[in-house]
């Protein structure tokens, strides 16, 4: 046998030995490490009972009052005459009397109609435009002919609005950069306000956190059938009052930061004079 391959038949008798394969077959690596058993909850007291809390219905609110002197000619709201509706609203605000009379800026919107109770009838929606920053949105609903408001809102000269279903969304541009959405549903008895969101608009609307860290806007209402929406900018009139759900809290835009208050600087003590014997 040459010496070279009795060197190869060493080597290959070592590997034998040692355990080791080819790469791809299998082999044993000996004993698995033992399972360790993770602690699971263990409860100290049975869950208390609680009271579930009431929920919201809207029994206790006051139904809307028809508008006086105002009466459908059928079964539909089309038939009403939409300026003597705004006119003898008592709900509409001075502002809005003196736009319906005509003033530089002011217009009242074509009428508009949508389902927005789910009777399968149609309600009317309308806004007056006031000379100034302000609008306001209104929408009725018809009861054995007779003409119901059932929701009243303030909102920016701006606005736009759309129905998605039985909900109505209203878009206000609250500022330069961005977009305050509202949504109002009905609750059996009027148009309720359900969620409100803000959205970035303008080139940096599609960069995550973008949205402003400034003071959430106020809200405000225009009577007993309004719920909140974005105030004008500084400067214009305000409603009677606050109402819903978001005015029971305050509204933080979506991405905005707390921003901490500064602190007082600590001043390290003074040394006290050394008395000399």
């Amino acid at each position: 046998m040459a010496p070279g391959a009795g060197v190869l038949l060493v080597a290959l008798a070592v590997a034998a030995s040692a355990g080791c394969s080819s790469a791809g077959q299998l082999h044993d690596a000996g004993k698995t490490r033992p399972v360790t058993v993770r602690p699971s909850p263990q409860q100290l007291w049975p869950a208390a009972d609680v009271s579930p809390l009431p929920s919201a219905s809207p029994a206790g609110q006051p139904s809307p009052a028809p508008v006086p002197g105002v009466v459908a000619d059928g079964e539909s709201i089309r038939t009403v005459d939409v300026p003597v509706l705004l006119d003898k609203d008592p709900s509409v605000q001075s502002e809005e009397r003196t736009a319906l009379t005509g003033c530089a800026g002011c217009a009242v919107r074509p009428a508009q109609y949508r389902d927005l109770t789910g009777d399968g009838r149609e309600e009317l929606l309308t806004a007056v435009v006031t000379g100034g920053q302000r609008a306001y949105l209104h929408v009725y609903t018809l009861r054995e002919r007779q003409v119901l408001p059932v929701l009243a809102l303030q909102v920016l000269t701006g606005f736009s609005a759309d129905t998605v279903g039985p909900d109505l969304l209203v878009h206000e541009p609250t500022n330069e950069v961005t977009e305050t959405n509202s949504t109002y549903r009905w609750n059996g008895v009027r148009l309720a306000f359900d969620n409100r969101q803000i959205r970035a608009t303008g080139p940096a609307a599609d960069v995550p956190g973008c949205l402003p860290t400034g003071p959430a806007p106020e809200l405000r209402d225009v009577g007993p059938s309004a719920q909140p929406t974005v105030a004008p900018a500084p400067g214009g009139g305000s409603g009677r009052g606050d109402s819903g759900p978001a005015a029971a809290r305050p509204s933080v835009a979506a991405g905005a930061r707390p921003t901490a208050s500064p602190s007082p600087v600590p001043q390290a003590p003074s040394a006290s004079p050394v008395r000399r014997s």
